[in-house]
């Protein structure tokens, strides 16, 4: 099986080896499957490579583009432009956002924010609530919003390893000769790194926004706006995609990748993500490399030094690539990762690029009976607060209202802590 460290190696490879593997993950696939395939176009830079590539061996792959309302008007036109075959969800950002939730900080935090919510009587988790596994998510999430869930044996691992790359070498061993340490002070040294490490299920800075705000938290909108509808055409039409993914993307895509490799052929969800070993400079490189045309939304790839200053790439010169517009494309009205934003945030560029978007994003809002509020549930369930209020936030005919939900996080973590104005 994949690791890690292997990823890392794959990840490290010449432009032009990544290439020529990525052609033979995808003519695997395309055989595997009889040519019963398609590509998931997203409209974006990395889905753009992938048409490419795949188109250079199979042109009739049809490229399937889910229409969600949430991209920008360059993106569509683009995937128009490419001949993608358009899909679209059967319900509406704002029916998302009112019915499950607004996504804010990470697709790992929501959903444990969303499941640690829950209300459910101790005498009705049998049933239903077991066999859909909703009372594992609930007590693991609240488990790590409370800080009491953690992976003792992934810490310690970690740590060794740690102590091994940095205690185990030359200087540590005539640090040790010369009666600078023992072996005892390496063995401790472990159990420091260990204590220092936090664990990625500790999700206690996260219990405020879980406790004290008022409206819905939920991962389901990417579930519901796009791998649903993707799912009903991939039954109807008895198809399997090729994804534009790469694992440097988020710690859920490097998982998925070391459990499954580049080619998932075992469990319900079958997908072939051939480029999730490159990087965003390998996409970068390779568009500037082959110019190919990618939305105008992105801008222009152009070179930049380490004071910012961009420039035109010298051909056959190595160098660090940007695009002069948008980074990534995604969904517009997405918060995810917006907190850990530098410089100008995506929020700040709509405001300049797409003022009508903007303001519907920002605007609007308003508050409606909580339809899951129970009168008769306690203010605390042992030393959990239950979350339980009976008007929530949610979106308007006139936006979606996220200018109050982002001031609410910043009231919780500083001012600056979502920069959208």
């Amino acid at each position: 099986m994949p690791d890690k460290i292997y990823l890392r190696q794959m990840q490290a490879l010449p432009l032009i080896a990544k290439v020529h593997m990525s052609q033979q993950r995808i003519r695997e696939w395309y055989d595997h499957f009889d040519g019963n395939v398609y590509i998931s176009f997203s409209g974006g830079k990395d889905s753009t490579v992938l048409a490419h590539v795949v188109h250079e061996y199979y042109p009739d792959v049809p490229l399937v583009f889910c229409n969600t309302g949430l991209e920008y008007p360059e993106v569509q036109a683009f995937a128009k432009k490419m001949g993608a075959e358009f899909i679209r969800p059967r319900m509406s950002f704002s029916e998302v956002i009112s019915k499950y939730g607004y996504p804010i900080i990470g697709k790992e935090v929501s959903e444990a924010i969303h499941y640690a919510r829950l209300i459910i009587p101790k005498d009705s988790c049998g049933g239903g609530y077991n066999k859909e596994g909703v009372v594992l998510h609930y007590e693991r999430s609240r488990a790590e919003l409370s800080g009491t869930r953690d992976d003792t044996e992934r810490i310690a691992t970690r740590a060794r390893r740690m102590a091994k790359s940095k205690l185990d070498g030359p200087y540590a061993t005539a640090k040790i000769n010369m009666g600078g340490g023992t072996e005892n002070s390496v063995n401790s040294s472990v159990v420091g790194i260990a204590k220092a490490l936090k664990s990625m299920f500790n999700k206690r800075k996260w219990l405020e926004l879980c406790d004290e705000t008022d409206f819905r938290i939920s991962h389901k909108c990417c579930a519901v706006m796009k791998k649903s509808p993707l799912g009903i055409y991939q039954r109807k039409n008895k198809v399997v995609p090729f994804i534009g993914t790469l694992a440097s993307e988020s710690r859920l895509r490097e998982q998925a990748w070391i459990r499954h490799g580049c080619n998932a052929y075992e469990g319900n969800r079958k997908s072939s993500q051939p480029l999730s070993f490159w990087t965003e400079q390998d996409i970068l490189k390779y568009l500037y490399m082959e110019g190919w045309e990618i939305a105008s939304v992105y801008g222009n790839i152009v070179g930049v030094d380490k004071n910012g200053f961009e420039y035109e790439p010298l051909p056959g010169v190595d160098c660090q690539l940007k695009c002069t517009g948008c980074d990534r494309t995604g969904c517009v009205y997405c918060a995810f990762g917006c907190h850990l934003e530098k410089g100008e945030t995506r929020f700040q560029r709509l405001a300049k690029t797409h003022p009508k978007q903007y303001e519907y994003c920002m605007g609007g809002g308003q508050y409606v009976d909580n339809p899951d509020y129970d009168p008769f549930a306690p203010a605390m369930d042992g030393e959990w607060k239950n979350w339980n209020p009976k008007k929530i936030w949610v979106p308007s005919k006139e936006g979606l209202g996220m200018k109050k939900v982002f001031d609410d996080c910043n009231q919780l973590y500083g001012k600056d802590f979502i920069r959208y104005e």
